[in-house]
Parts: structure tokens; sequence; C-alpha cells
């Protein structure tokens, strides 16, 4: 099997974290690291839906959302429609749970902790953000007939698409580090895409969201994903660090034996 390496801190940007906050505890560090991506991805999110649903609404831009929505939604069929169910529930709620816990519990039997944390962090920064952007930008759903039922949220971003991202980019990810296989690793990259890419075109041919709430599910998701890896590379770099000061106050604090 091949080593995680993605999850070990080495030189990059994780050095800076580590370096700057090299007194604190490495689960310090780690929530550091997500306060920070937290601030970012809300603020660029919020900020692009409010440029998006104030400032460039009405206009091309907008038009083009719309156009695309009523497009879709004019040229549905049964075919279309089930195959869009399918890819929809692909990102469900009850989906993402349900992958993501059995996820966590291989995981956890092996013993591979910074994996679980990777995931979970994803989640926790995804859905934080998810939330403080759909209920500061308050975008309309798209005016078309919805074919399922519509979520409390509003409709920028795609929360469908992230928490694709997170989940089928983030067990790539794992499945990569863990393999030396390229066709295992191939195959996992290549579903977690067309998942993402079904999900994406599923909820704007259903009538859930507009293409631009797509795209900024994109940027949240992947945004999470950066973030979580920085998050435990950081940890992981600080944690080694922390062992090695403390091995050194060790190994000085041993009283020399003097010989007679």
């Amino acid at each position: 099997m091949a080593s995680a390496a993605i999850f070990d801190g080495e030189d990059g940007p994780e050095q800076r974290v580590a370096t700057r906050f090299r007194m604190w505890s490495p689960q310090a560090v780690a929530a550091t690291v997500g306060i920070v991506g937290y601030v970012v991805l809300a603020i660029f999110l919020v900020g692009i839906g409010l440029i998006l649903t104030r400032l460039l609404t009405p206009g091309p831009i907008a038009s083009w959302d719309n156009s695309v929505n009523r497009w879709l939604a004019a040229h549905r069929t049964s075919i279309g429609n089930s195959l869009t169910d399918y890819a929809s529930i692909l990102a469900g709620t009850g989906t993402v749970l349900a992958i993501a816990g059995a996820t966590a519990l291989i995981l956890a039997v092996r013993r591979l902790w910074r994996e679980i944390g990777f995931l979970l962090f994803g989640f926790l920064l995804e859905f934080s953000v998810f939330l403080t952007a759909a209920l500061l930008v308050d975008r309309s759903r798209p005016a078309v007939s919805k074919l399922d039922s519509v979520p409390a949220t509003s409709s920028f971003p795609s929360g469908h698409v992230a928490a694709a991202i997170v989940l089928y980019v983030g067990l790539a990810i794992v499945i990569s580090s863990h393999t030396r296989s390229r066709v295992v690793r191939v195959l996992a990259w290549a579903l977690a895409l067309l998942f993402v890419v079904a999900v994406g075109i599923s909820r704007v041919y259903r009538g859930l969201h507009h293409p631009t709430d797509v795209v900024a599910g994109v940027v949240l998701g992947t945004g999470a994903i950066l973030f979580a890896i920085l998050a435990i590379r950081s940890a992981d770099l600080a944690s080694r660090r922390r062992a090695g000061s403390v091995v050194g106050r060790r190994d000085d604090a041993e009283p020399t034996m003097v010989r007679s």
C-alpha cells in the first residue's frame, strides 16, 4: 500500500502555518485553519452571490441563467427525468450521510485518523459556509416547474454540488493515497468527476438551481477540500515538530554521569 503522503506536512503553506503557531497544539492549529477557511470562503461566496443577485440582475448573466433553466425545462423527457433523479440522489442528505458514515467506519477500523479528520473537516467547512451564503444571499429558485420538493434553503450556492465534491473527490483523494494501482486511481477519480458533473446537471435540469449556483457549489466544495488538506497537513507538521521538541527537551534534561 502507498503511504498517504498527501496528508503529511512538508514544505509549503502548512510549514508557514505550523511555524507561525509553533507553540499551539495540532488541534488548535487545525481549528485555526478551519476558522480562516470559513472566513475566506464565506466572504468570497457571499460577495459573489450578492454581486450576482444585486448588481448583475437583471443583466446578461442573469438572462443566460434563466434561459438555460427554461430550455432544460422545455426539453425534459421521461428518461432524462429518471436519470437526473438518480443523479440528484447521489448527493442527497441520506446518501451522503450513509456513504460518509460507512467510510468513517472503515477508516476507523484501519486506524486512519487523519483521513477521517480530512473528510470531517471538509464537510463541516462546506456545510457552515453553505448555510451562511444561502442565508445572506437568499436567492430565489429558478422560475420553472420543479421535479423535486424545494429545500428550505435558498438557491445560491448549490449545496448538493458542494457536498458531492467533498464526498466523492475526498474519497478519490483518500483512495489514491493508499494504493499504487493506477487503474484504481483512475477509476476513483473518473467516478468522482462523473458523479459531480451528474449532480450539477441534474440540479439545473430539475429546476432547483441556476447554472451559476452550480458554479458556486463547485467553488465551495473545492475550497473546502483544499482547506481540509491544509488543516490536516498543518496539524501533522505541528504534531511532529512538537514531538521533536519534547524529545529534545527530555534529552537535554538527562543527567550526565561523571565517572571517577
